[in-house]
């Protein structure tokens, strides 16, 4: 058996063996080695074109790991920050600018959640329960996780609002792209529940 034939088999085992990892940045692992195994493949028997898909190979999955770990690492600085400002830096990629008027209502109470908003500047009044969320504001996200999935109040724009939207599904593509990225969003979500409660109760709220 030869180099080129050992090389051939190590990268069709590491690329079977991709397929079987339970979470994705263990199949990027894998699809990286298995790339690299191809690539030397490639090498030792001569195939440039081998050689070329390699490296695209590697490429890619380099780079969507990266991604992966910039996102998670992001999620975990913002839940770590017990009193620091919410920011959205690490989910800009994921997201979209949504400008809207004065006096526009972005979603009803009862309609279905399928986005979280963060607020670039501008004012939202949530009209049954009298709350004002101003710049900087992350709302939008108990609905997607909520067990009923649908808006407990009304939004509307009180002036000129722009705001970054991340879809439903493309949180649910995150949490089950990285598991780490939906535990460490839990952990932003707790944190703003019990914001809330502290500022309905005047401070009050101890945490469980």
């Amino acid at each position: 058996m030869t180099l080129a034939h050992v090389l051939g088999y190590v990268a069709a085992i590491l690329l079977v063996a991709c397929f079987a990892m339970k979470t994705l940045p263990w199949v990027r692992y894998l699809a990286i080695a298995a790339a690299v195994a191809l690539g030397a493949y490639g090498i030792v028997a001569a195939h440039y074109v081998v050689i070329a898909l390699a490296v695209i190979l590697v490429a890619v999955n380099v780079w969507r790991l990266w991604e992966a770990e910039r996102l998670v690492g992001g999620a975990r600085a913002a839940a770590a920050g017990a009193g620091a400002p919410v920011t959205v830096d690490w989910l800009l990629p994921h997201m979209e600018a949504v400008a809207l008027p004065k006096d526009h209502v972005l979603f009803h109470k009862g309609d279905p959640a399928d986005a979280m908003y963060y607020i670039e500047h501008g004012r939202i009044e949530f009209k049954e329960v009298g709350v004002e969320l101003g710049k900087g504001s992350l709302f939008g996200e108990i609905g997607v996780f909520s067990v009923a999935n649908v808006r407990t109040a009304t939004a509307v724009c009180l002036e000129d609002t722009r705001l970054l939207r991340v879809s439903a599904e493309r949180m649910r593509e995150l949490f089950y792209e990285n598991p780490d990225f939906g535990f460490f969003l839990v952990g932003i979500i707790a944190r703003r529940l019990t914001e809330d409660l502290e500022r309905a109760s005047g401070g009050r709220i101890q945490p469980l």
